[in-house]
């Protein structure tokens, strides 16, 4: 028999694809769960054992601060931008409760957290759209994360904003002197700094992890970056002159910029940033050097596939927020009319 009396209790006792046994309460209970089970099994059904329903049970209680740190171990831990991630799945966790069960996530859920982020939590000042998506985006790798793992068992929307295109501000060649007129007289470092980020348009943390090995007579290389792909990069005369001087006679190993950091330099740049009056400038900040580089390529006719490779862009859309900046093919275009 498939089902037998086993003290207070009824087993049982079946084989289809393997033998599984299971016990109940009543005799009811075991002839509902052995005819559920052939059906289930009939119909392509996957039955599961006592040890996999134990899982798949706890899965139903994971919450959403479990969630976060588990993506956090398994996806962003080794990642550059690890601290931005954390800080903005932990953001959306706490909206959503802690303490909350995942598998109760519903789709209005979801669209209450897009209206307090862009509100702000607490009723404070709200955010801009392109952080209402990075934190939305956050929680879109979170969802994805818990579906495949069985935590989350429906599908949900999550619609990015569409983002406002801000002027791209770059250095103009006299702001350019200035700051290294400046830097020259109170910190010559940070003039040499600046001279490589504009020439190279290194990202600031590629520049404090790049060592004397990744610099040649005539490139540099980048190996660990933003898009994760290396870079190789052409070097101006200015940049080889500036590099030379921290690489020759050093370790292969030793970092070019020693003891450099976001910190650092942004301290120094508060300063010119006052010397120049440009305290109000939100986007003079050291990242518009990066700016300079890729506007200077545009604007003097260089491919914008050639922007991408040099500047590092994962994705060509990026480079396409300098396009407009190359207006020589439109110019010839409307001589047309003039003919």
């Amino acid at each position: 028999m498939a089902i037998k009396q086993r003290g207070n209790s009824w087993q049982v006792s079946i084989t289809l694809d393997k033998r599984y046994r299971k016990s109940f309460k009543t005799r009811v209970d075991a002839e509902r769960w052995e005819l559920e089970a052939k059906l289930k099994y009939a119909s392509g059904g996957k039955i599961l054992t006592k040890s996999e329903e134990k899982i798949a049970k706890s899965k139903l209680f994971i919450t959403w601060k479990q969630l976060a740190d588990a993506v956090y171990d398994e996806r962003w831990q080794h990642q550059k931008s690890s601290h931005t991630h954390r800080t903005n799945s932990l953001y959306v966790a706490e909206i959503l409760g802690l303490d909350t069960h995942v598998s109760e996530l519903t789709q209005a859920d979801i669209d209450r957290v897009g209206k307090v982020i862009k509100e702000g939590k607490g009723g404070g000042k709200g955010n801009s759209l392109s952080t209402v998506n990075r934190k939305y985006s956050a929680l879109s790798v979170m969802i994805k994360f818990a579906q495949k793992r069985g935590y989350i068992d429906r599908v949900f929307e999550i619609t990015k904003y569409k983002e406002p295109e801000h002027r791209i501000r770059w250095v103009s060649d006299q702001e350019e002197k200035q700051i290294l007129d400046y830097f020259d007289k109170v910190k010559p470092v940070v003039s040499d700094i600046v001279k490589v980020l504009i020439d190279t348009g290194l990202r600031c943390g590629e520049l404090w992890r790049l060592t004397v090995n990744d610099v040649s007579d005539t490139h540099l290389t980048v190996w660990v970056s933003k898009g994760g792909k290396p870079r190789t990069i052409p070097l101006t005369k200015r940049a080889r002159s500036v590099l030379k001087k921290y690489t020759e006679g050093r370790d292969s190993t030793e970092k070019v910029f020693n003891q450099w950091n976001n910190w650092k330099l942004t301290h120094y740049w508060g300063r010119v940033r006052a010397h120049l009056s440009l305290t109000q400038d939100a986007q003079f900040v050291p990242h518009i050097l990066r700016h300079s580089f890729c506007s200077r390529l545009v604007q003097k006719g260089v491919p914008l596939s050639h922007v991408q490779r040099l500047a590092g862009h994962s994705d060509i859309s990026t480079t396409l927020r300098y396009a407009h900046l190359s207006q020589s093919d439109l110019d010839e275009a409307i001589l047309v009319l003039e003919q």
